[in-house]
Parts: structure tokens; sequence; C-alpha cells
């Protein structure tokens, strides 16, 4: 039977392992994914997913988007946007139709249903942020807020260089 070689890791490869559960990053995505998983099964019963409830609130207002104004505003790519629009159009909750300015580009608003529908989604979005905020304390929600948004404001300029 051939030995098998060592391969030798680099010294930062030697460290202990982080582990998920220790992250910062793991922690934040555990709690939006709860956030998220909640508001989804309530919003089941108006037959919309997550994701199309926050193109209907993009919309909200009566001010037409592209798939690429929303797509950045959705935090997804204009492919994942432009899917979410076709369902949502097949729904009979968004239209599109020719920009004025450019004629090439499809601008995306609500129909009457969506701005019904969006309203809806946008109630059940607030109940349950609403609950979040009750079952904390006022001092514990304003920490919250104030050390999410340190985090926000530190994390691009955290130094990844190796000091090798």
């Amino acid at each position: 039977m051939p030995q098998s070689k060592k391969i030798r890791e680099p010294a930062a490869a030697q460290s202990a392992p982080v582990v998920p559960s220790h992250t910062l990053g793991f922690h934040l995505k555990r709690a939006e994914q709860s956030i998220v998983a909640r508001k989804a099964h309530g919003v089941r019963n108006l037959d919309l997913t997550e994701s199309q409830c926050k193109v209907l609130g993009c919309l909200t207002g009566g001010v037409a988007k592209s798939c690429t104004q929303l797509s950045r505003e959705g935090l997804v790519t204009s492919q994942t946007m432009t899917g979410i629009v076709k369902n949502l159009e097949a729904k009979g909750l968004v239209e599109r139709h020719a920009s004025p300015d450019h004629g090439r580009v499809m601008l995306v608003s609500l129909t009457p249903a969506g701005v019904e529908r969006a309203a809806a989604a946008k109630s059940l979005s607030e109940r349950v942020e609403h609950g979040l905020r009750e079952a904390l304390s006022e001092d514990d929600y304003r920490q919250l807020v104030k050390l999410l948004d340190r985090v926000a404001d530190l994390a691009p300029g955290v130094d990844v260089s190796t000091s090798e």
C-alpha cells in the first residue's frame, strides 16, 4: 500500500479551527434567517414569497422601476429579479411597460391588486418586527441596533492582509 504524503499546512491554517457557531457572521445570518422564515410563513397565506414581498414593497408609492433598480434595492442579481418580477406579473400584481425615457428599458409598477397585496404584506411584516421589538427591552433594542450599525460601519475597513 503506497504511503500518502503529508501536506504541510501554512502557519495560519494550523491555528485553531474556526467553529461556525462562534463567528459573528453565523449569528447575524441565523437571526436574519429566523426573521425571514417567520415572515415567509406569514406571507404564504397571501400567495407570496418573502422575495416577492420585498419587490412589492420597493414598488409601493407608485414609482415604476426597472429590474436593475429593483435588483439593487433587493440585493439580488438582475436575473433573479427578472424571475421574481415574471412570477408577480403572472399573478397580476405587477405590470411591465416601456420607459418613456429609454425605449429598451422596461419599467415595473404595481397593479391595483398589487397595491392591495403589498399593503397586506407590509402589515404582516410590521407585526413580525413589532413582536420582536416588544420581546426586547427598550435598552436591549437600542443596544442591538447600535451594535449592528457599528458592525456594518466597521466591516468594510477590516484589514484582511496577512502579516507573514
